[in-house]
């Protein structure tokens, strides 16, 4: 279960589309990376949940979820800048 709560948190912190300040990129990303991004991110929430957990110790359920929470930003994130990088176009 705890697996399951971890991934649900990186999954909400994920940019969507919404989320994008500025100009949009045009034309806008294809579908399918929408889903890469939230499977990034929920991989992104297990992993920071399970590496920082000895850290967090007993700081209880809110700091797990934060922890999970932007371990899903941090990887979905890192990976969009690093496919814009290899584009002219913003991803």
């Amino acid at each position: 279960m705890m697996y399951a709560f971890l991934a649900m948190m990186g999954w909400c912190g994920t940019k969507w589309p919404g989320w994008w300040r500025g100009p949009h990129p045009i034309p806008d990303p294809e579908p399918w990376w929408d889903l890469a991004g939230g499977v990034l991110g929920m991989i992104g929430g297990i992993v920071a949940g399970e590496v920082f957990r000895p850290a967090a110790g007993d700081a209880g359920f809110v700091a797990i979820a934060v922890t999970a929470f932007f371990g899903g930003t941090f990887v979905s994130s890192f990976v969009s800048a690093l496919l814009a990088m290899g584009t002219k176009k913003p991803v």
